[in-house]
């Protein structure tokens, strides 16, 4: 039987998009580590090392990891946190009325090159996290390991009370392998977020989030490029006319390396330098 568009624990995204009910799910697992002792750290150093320990000039110390260099800033940051905190902070803003526009832009933006956002009617925040590599189509138990980081700032997300939206090309058919692998990687442990997927070959990833967003409101987008945000990028003839949008990048809009990192990196331009601080 051809399921509908979405698989959700939620019935907001209905009449558009149906629900299937998954079973609760808990991902487990352990990791144990084994710390060797100073002592036993010292016995399996070579001769000429031991002496060297043994020697005043030099002293063994707790450090897990090098000091940065001297005088140097930490300025690395993770698209995945940038992205959760600017979720958090815009369900805030939602929640007292501060603000209700959306991470989408409207239907005149995208013919007029002018950053104009959706309203919202809703007051429950979402975000929307796309699943497909760019140029393909999300495949489902090819790969389930992710950043234990990413799932974490999904989780927070979640704990907030925003809604996490996985969006794919995927057909609607395969929406209980999707939830599986979301489930097995950690990204969705409960399996109880809701899952955007097409329900036929002619719709678009595009169709499902603006309909998604008439019963939340999606504040924050993730994907790895930018037609992930809006099917106009998938249109112009002119690339350079995409960064009449780079105002949106880090503030609604962020680009992240693929979910499953089994692609390479330099395969996604769009991501530029930020990607390798993705992770």
């Amino acid at each position: 039987m051809r399921i509908g568009a979405v698989l959700a624990m939620l019935p907001l995204l209905g009449g558009c998009v149906a629900a299937i009910a998954v079973p609760l799910m808990t991902a487990a697992g352990a990791f144990s580590e084994r710390r060797r002792s100073r002592a036993q750290i010292v016995a399996d150093l070579p001769a000429a090392n031991t002496a060297a320990a043994a020697s005043p000039s030099v002293q063994l110390t707790d450090l897990r990891e090098l000091p940065p260099p001297s005088g140097a800033v930490a300025t690395a940051t993770s698209p995945w946190r940038d992205f959760a905190a600017f979720a958090l902070d815009r369900a805030a803003g939602l929640a007292e009325g501060r603000d209700s526009s959306s991470a989408l832009l409207t239907q005149e933006s995208a013919l007029t090159f002018r950053t104009e956002l959706r309203p919202c009617a809703a007051r429950e925040a979402a975000v929307a996290i796309d699943l497909d590599p760019a140029d393909a189509v999300f495949t489902s138990g090819v790969a389930t390991q992710v950043s234990p980081d990413i799932a974490a700032e999904v989780a927070r997300l979640r704990a907030a009370g925003v809604i996490v939206l996985w969006v794919s090309q995927a057909s609607a058919n395969e929406v209980a392998s999707v939830a599986e692998t979301l489930r097995a990687s950690g990204l969705d442990p409960t399996g109880r977020d809701p899952i955007l997927l097409v329900r036929n070959a002619d719709e678009r990833k595009q169709v499902l989030r603006e309909e998604a967003n008439q019963t939340v409101c999606v504040v924050a987008m993730a994907g790895d490029e930018r037609g992930d945000f809006d099917e106009l990028f998938h249109y112009l003839r002119d690339p350079r006319l995409a960064t009449a949008y780079d105002a949106q990048l880090g503030s609604g809009w962020f680009l992240v390396p693929p979910l499953f990192g089994s692609e390479r990196l330099d395969a996604f331009p769009d991501l530029a330098p930020a990607a390798e601080n993705a992770l």
